[in-house]
């Protein structure tokens, strides 16, 4: 008995090759993304980890006037310290071409005996000699440098001078240099002293023991700096990173998160494609499941029949998804590792992704393919031997008054939903793809819509008036604003400031800064509270990174705050929240309330200063004139805006192309969708079809029945598909934005987007029903009316 079952299952699958090649490619195309994204999470999570603890992190860094090798040996004989190290970070700027481009210089004491934040040579001189320096690998591009060419490099306090790259090294404890839009070099205090700058080292960073999360890391910092003190060497500042956490691990876990969600969506859509497809293959056989049951088969045993059959196809897709997965797996690791600076060491993948990807593969389907199959073996042997096609049960009177394309998609209303609710999930998740990739493009053009001005120049010490009034004489520039700014960190009363941020100081930093009265550089939304007034004279408006800080201190708006401002102690009242795309925390006070903190009595850190150019080449000519007329100022950085723009998009570019990737599967699984269902109709409707010929109808006219049916059905998804896109962009907008970002993207809701689905829908769907109907109708009566 076993044996005949079998046979029919491989007679069915020759004289059906169409249906399931297309029910093994729905399947194995979403297990293809499936095994992909979840690959690359299990190789990603893995290699970051054995990447960024290799390097050793510091725990804490603790700020000093100067780290002897006394205070270093102090540190090292703490209980609670494993390791110490005295490093130093010094912001520079190097020569590309005609422009300048920040340098961030780590002054390492001795090369040969690292222990905190390690880094490996990966060409070239170890240690570097003096006068020259090593560059982190990723930094090759932005500085145009590579081993045995030379940069010219300035520090704050020196002068040009060339440095020689002896080497290269890769550090994966930091973020990725051409994300960033800055160069990592590396030097001796020797080299250092060449420069112009004192060969003095004033960090002290430190593993500690027995942390487990970052506030254990601060509170055994703090403990750390006042058994220092008691020593003789009072700590400046504090600065915690999130613990054993990369820079980037947050973005590429929500990257990974969603990309795997919609995965698993497009593979819970591939099974409804089974299960539509495996419908119309029982739409054909109701007789024979009829006749089976006559001589004696079990409803259990039909069953069975036919759920061996959708596993066996799942296996089959499983098979062919399997390798395709592993290698794209491993291509999407690697993209992204080499986006992220880090190096796979391993691409293996743990046996859990394979068990999980083949138990989806088969099932999946069985879960969603046993509706149909129970419904069609639940039938009596008198209901199978009858089935005409449409019958009176399905076909209710109350349909008649009905246009016929309606009444024709009404008579199986649980088909038709099931129909629906495939191609409006897989056009819902297309446009949101694709949705969301427009949103975050709106929230790069808030850039440029709440800042006003084309360059920022930042200066290592306040500067008098004469540099502004300078710049203002230049043909190239209309305006030029000066602004109080400082290096910030929230504080508390009689304990030193902590920064939750990296050594690189840009991750997680916060600033203040003062902003002339009325200034009309900067229009930020307001979230919370207000904006500055004029007559403030101890408020602060915190924009949303920097809020998010505070916020888990538990400070809100109308609480008090303490900032500690380049090491100043002052108490502020929170008035707003802003939003304020691209940028670190920042901290808004007025110009006299910063002039009267500060004692800066006019001059100003920084001046931002809008251009008369009104093209990128135009404006690039005026960044080098104002970049030469402030060569006598200690300049520390000239930030272009569109360099701003340009840094943070390069933080989402996998995101966007990944998103796009995946609405390529939506569009191929709702695709295959439509056609299976449609061609399910028409199908099931053969011997209808032989009827309606046979009482005078045309060729022509069945052709345009079932073309219209497959409009009616295909204009109604598509009305569905648009009205879930809206709440799913929302969703993942907020879960991108918020996540990776701490702002929800703004929600854009594209026309081309939705023009793009329905053109696709429009062109599967009457493709998939007018071949069929137009097969169906060039059949003879006698034909027609004898197909099973």
């Amino acid at each position: 008995m076993l044996d005949v079952r079998l046979r029919k299952l491989w007679r069915d699958l020759r004289s059906e090759p169409g249906r399931v090649g297309l029910m093994v490619t729905a399947i194995a195309v979403s297990l293809i993304a499936v095994g992909s994204v979840l690959g690359a999470y299990a190789i990603l999570t893995r290699e970051i980890a054995v990447n960024y603890l290799g390097t050793k992190p510091a725990s804490a860094t603790l700020e000093f006037a100067a780290v002897s090798p006394e205070l270093v040996r102090a540190a090292g004989q703490d209980p609670q310290v494993s390791a110490a190290e005295g490093r130093e970070v010094v912001l520079s700027r190097a020569k590309v071409g005609p422009d300048w481009r920040p340098l961030l210089l780590f002054v390492i004491d001795d090369f040969s005996a690292l222990r905190v934040n390690t880094f490996r040579s990966q060409d070239g001189a170890w240690p570097p000699p003096t006068g020259s320096l090593l560059l982190e690998r990723s930094a090759r591009g932005i500085l145009a440098a590579t081993t045995g060419e030379r940069l010219l490099v300035k520090s704050p306090n020196g002068k040009a001078t060339p440095l020689l790259v002896s080497g290269l090294v890769h550090d994966p404890g930091l973020a990725p240099a051409w994300q960033e839009r800055e160069g990592y070099g590396y030097i001796t205090r020797a080299t250092l002293a060449a420069l112009g700058e004192a060969p003095v080292l004033g960090e002290l960073r430190v593993r500690l023991r027995d942390i487990h999360d970052t506030k254990g890391a601060e509170v055994s910092a703090l403990a750390l700096a006042e058994r220092l003190e008691r020593r003789g060497f009072p700590a400046r500042e504090i600065r915690v990173p999130p613990l054993d956490q990369h820079p980037h691990q947050r973005q590429m876990t929500t990257i990974l998160f969603l990309l795997l969600t919609f995965s698993l969506l497009s593979l819970l859509l591939s099974a409804i494609v089974v299960a539509t497809s495996l419908a119309a293959l029982l739409a054909r056989q109701v007789r024979e499941i009829g006749v089976m049951k006559t001589v004696g088969a079990t409803t259990r045993q039909i069953a069975a029949m036919y759920l061996l059959l959708v596993a066996g196809l799942g296996a089959c897709s499983v098979l062919i998804a399997l390798p395709a997965g592993i290698a794209g797996a491993r291509a999407f690791a690697g993209e992204v590792a080499e986006m992220l600076n880090f190096t796979l060491t391993s691409r293996a993948l743990p046996a859990w992704v394979f068990v999980v990807q083949a138990a989806a593969g088969v099932v999946l389907p069985l879960l969603v393919a046993a509706v149909p199959i129970g419904r069609a073996t639940r039938a009596s042997v008198r209901q199978a031997i009858e089935q005409y096609g449409a019958s009176a049960d399905t076909a209710r009177p109350g349909y008649a008054r009905l246009p016929p394309a309606l009444r024709n998609a009404l008579r199986r209303p649980g088909r038709l939903a099931l129909t629906l609710t495939l191609l409006a999930a897989g056009g819902a998740m297309f446009m949101t793809a694709l949705n969301v990739s427009r949103g975050w493009q709106r929230n790069l053009d808030k850039i440029y819509e709440t800042r006003k001005y084309d360059v920022e120049v930042r200066l290592h010490a306040p500067a008098s008036a004469e540099l502004a009034e300078t710049l203002r004489s230049l043909p190239e520039v209309r305006s030029v604003e000066a602004w109080g700014y400082s290096p910030a960190a929230f504080a508390r009363p009689e304990q030193l400031p902590v920064l939750r941020t990296y050594p690189d100081r840009g991750h997680g930093s916060l600033s203040v800064l003062a902003p002339p009265a009325h200034t009309g550089l900067i229009r930020l939304p307001v979230r919370a509270g207000r904006w500055l007034e004029p007559a403030d004279t101890d408020a602060v408006v915190l924009n949303h990174v920097a809020f998010a800080q505070a916020n888990a201190a538990g400070v809100g708006v109308g609480e008090r705050v303490w900032l500690s401002l380049d090491g100043q102690r002052s108490n502020w009242r929170v008035v707003g929240v802003v939003e304020e795309i691209g940028s670190a925390g920042v901290a808004y006070v007025t110009d006299s309330a910063f002039s009267r903190v500060m004692g800066t009595g006019g001059r100003a850190r920084m001046l931002r200063i809008v251009t008369r150019a009104q093209t990128a080449p135009e404006r690039q000519a005026a960044i080098r004139s104002i970049d030469d007329a402030s060569a006598a100022a200690e300049v520390e950085l000239v930030t272009p805006l569109s360099e701003l723009r340009t840094a943070v998009g390069d933080h989402v570019v996998i995101l966007m192309r990944a998103l796009l990737a995946m609405a390529v599967v939506m569009a191929i699984v709702g695709a295959l969708g439509l056609g299976s269902t449609l061609g399910t109709s028409v199908v099931e409707r053969t011997r209808e079809l032989g009827v309606m010929k046979a009482l005078g109808a045309t060729p022509a006219r069945i052709s345009r029945l079932i073309v219209a049916e497959a409009a009616f059905i295909t204009a109604l998804s598509f009305v569905f598909a648009l009205t879930a896109s809206v709440p799913l962009t929302f969703a993942v907008d907020w879960l991108v934005g918020n996540l990776g970002f701490l702002a929800p993207l703004p929600l854009v809701i594209g026309v081309s987007p939705a023009f793009v689905w329905l053109v696709l829908s429009a062109v599967v769907g009457l493709s998939a029903s007018w071949l069929p109907a137009r097969r169906a109708a060039a059949l003879s009566v006698r034909e027609a009316l004898s197909c099973n």
